[in-house]
């Protein structure tokens, strides 16, 4: 039985995993990660990657009152992804906000994040398994608010 519903979402590049810089982000491609996410977790995830702010905004707001929590890696988005924080407010779901490369040792922008004061949690420099990470990390905090 699947209790929780979990949305997973990307920011720009994240589709590129793999290909794109691997020193960073490390050789696996999403659609693994994704498979072994589904494989592991006996929740509910939901998956979405949008190279455009517009588009996650509006899948954000599309899951008000079908979600209990999102994963976000905004990428590129980190320093400007103000309309997407807005959004998450919006729907009123905590979230945990996730980065395959340690944002804070590569300096410049970079390290520099809208998110991180109103995330309930932040995974960094774990590559791939940030994603696992946060959502066993996720699951336990919402099993800690029931």
């Amino acid at each position: 039985m699947k209790t929780s519903k979990i949305a997973i979402i990307n920011g720009p590049n994240i589709n590129m995993l793999g290909i794109r810089e691997p020193e960073h982000y490390g050789n696996v491609q999403w659609k693994t990660i994704e498979q072994n996410l589904t494989e592991t977790f006996d929740t509910e995830l939901l998956f979405y990657q949008s190279n455009h702010m517009g588009n996650i905004v509006d899948y954000i707001q599309s899951q008000y009152l079908k979600i209990d929590g999102i994963i976000i890696n905004p990428a590129s988005f980190s320093t400007i992804g103000y309309p997407i924080l807005d959004a998450i407010k919006a729907i009123n779901v905590p979230f945990v906000e996730v980065h395959i490369s340690n944002i804070f040792s590569r300096g410049g922008w970079h390290s520099e994040s809208v998110f991180l004061q109103d995330a309930v949690g932040v995974i960094v420099g774990f590559k791939n398994n940030v994603y696992s990470l946060a959502v066993q990390a996720i699951l336990s905090y919402l099993n800690i608010k029931k």
